[in-house]
């Protein structure tokens, strides 16, 4: 069985390690090691990456419980390989330590979560661009500030992070959390007066190490509250990003930093009222058209102002001009919507044959019929015009 270095020491980054097995497929060569510092993906987490002898591992699992690390299956790296060679292995420190900040941080918001109002965390997810927590009961806008002011005490007050493993009859006396049955050798995470969690992954030395907490965002999901976090640089690297956006609104809208959303509230009024303005307008130019427009057959108007309801009020207005159908679009680059009606054309073959013909989605009833569609002006006017109605 391969020695787990990274039980003991979160901070190894480079080891030597003998190759005890090794095979391969078409597209990976898997590598077993009689000791490790890299750890495999598990218990929500992605797993370490870092090069085996110069060789970039990619990924690393528990395969029916051996640790084997993935290396693309080259001609050359099937040369630099053999089973009982001497190898070095180094990890990717960089992602490493992010990762321990994340899942320390976890840590702390899990306990504190349970500790306030005995919520389980029952999902957890350290992707590369976000932490999701899952958890079984519901949190609103104010328990989660409050735990997050919480988490950030917890991490400025230093705290040191102790990894224990203890025997069967120490077990029996310390109240611990895990989501999972665990078999064999238990692995506590302790910090001391915030949380006891059973679990197998590095962590950092001291809370200190992690930085801060920051909620990016908190949900209800499957009856309970899924919370979004990241930790230390990620957490940085985000409240930074926010800043200059923030920054950017603040230069666009004239207005101070600590007052940008409600500028941004009184333009979107402002906007919505112009709109509705527009729309106004819009509909006063259409309904003149309209009286302009004489008796005809088949009316077919393509006008980029027909937006929204004013695409069905045109066309209804037209119908009693109409002695088969009146067809109105809306669009651009060869998309467009449309609405047909008619007072005595029954036009649900035609929305199927407009549909099939112009790969169109849409329907209605006899009388008027909505939908959108692809292709050319001039192609779809002649397809009108030319339509048998009988």
């Amino acid at each position: 069985m391969t020695e787990k270095l990274y039980d003991n020491d979160s901070y190894l980054s480079e080891f030597n390690c003998k190759v005890i097995d090794l095979y391969s497929d078409e597209a990976k060569i898997y590598i077993e090691t009689d000791r490790t510092a890299f750890f495999p993906e598990g218990g929500g987490q992605t797993s370490d990456r870092g090069w085996l002898n110069n060789i970039y591992v990619e990924n690393v699992q528990i395969i029916d419980g051996r640790i084997l690390h993935f290396v693309e299956n080259s001609e050359e790296n099937v040369k630099k390989l053999q089973k009982g060679m001497s190898i070095c292995g180094k990890i990717d420190l960089k992602k490493r330590f992010s990762d321990m900040q994340q899942h320390s941080g976890e840590h702390i918001f899990s306990g504190i979560v349970n500790s306030l109002f005995g919520f389980n965390n029952v999902g957890f997810h350290l992707g590369t661009e976000i932490v999701t927590l899952d958890f079984d009961g519901v949190l609103n806008e104010a328990d989660i500030c409050k735990v997050e002011n919480l988490v950030n005490k917890a991490i400025w007050d230093n705290l040191e992070i102790k990894i224990l493993f203890p025997d069967k009859a120490e077990l029996e006396n310390i109240k611990y959390r895990s989501k999972i049955e665990i078999e064999g050798q238990i692995r506590l995470v302790e910090i001391p007066g915030i949380d006891m969690c059973a679990c197998c992954a590095p962590h950092v030395k001291r809370t200190g190490e992690i930085g801060i907490v920051e909620v990016v965002n908190f949900e209800k999901y499957k009856g309970g509250t899924r919370v979004s976090i990241l930790c230390g640089e990620r957490a940085l690297f985000d409240i930074r990003h926010k800043l200059n956006e923030n920054r950017r609104v603040s230069v666009l809208t004239c207005a101070k930093q600590g007052e940008t959303a409600a500028a941004v509230e009184r333009l979107k009024n402002e906007n919505e009222k112009l709109k509705y303005d527009i729309v106004g307008l819009n509909r006063n130019i259409l309904m003149s058209k309209a009286e302009s427009i004489g008796e005809q057959n088949r009316i077919i108007i393509f006008d980029e102002m027909l937006q929204g309801k004013l695409l069905s009020d045109f066309t209804i207005s037209l119908m009693p001009k109409a002695m088969e159908f009146v067809a109105a679009f809306c669009g651009e680059n060869g998309s467009y919507r449309y609405c047909i009606a008619s007072n005595n054309v029954n036009l649900r073959p035609l929305s199927k044959s407009l549909n099939e013909a112009f790969s169109g989605r849409g329907g209605g009833k006899p009388e008027i019929i909505q939908g959108s569609l692809s292709g050319n002006e001039d192609e779809i006017r002649g397809f009108l015009k030319t339509y048998c109605t009988e």
